[in-house]
């Protein structure tokens, strides 16, 4: 191995093929939101396009939070 060319196991870990994403912040719904949630998957189980938009403007999340 060349001088200078040794990788640490963790930087590997960090930044090889297989490192891990970061861990995605779990979104803590209040139970009004989770009731609305849950009526709105009832209803449609795939929340899409424009139903999503208003539907997390009207829980106050982002569009990414409306699962």
């Amino acid at each position: 191995v060349p001088a200078g060319s040794e990788v640490s196991q963790e930087s590997l870990l960090l930044h090889g093929p297989f490192a891990r994403k970061p861990k995605r912040i779990r979104t803590a719904f209040s139970p009004s939101q989770l009731l609305r949630l849950e009526r709105a998957f009832e209803k449609n189980h795939y929340v899409v396009g424009a139903e999503r938009k208003q539907l997390a403007s009207s829980l106050s999340l982002s569009e990414t939070q409306v699962p």
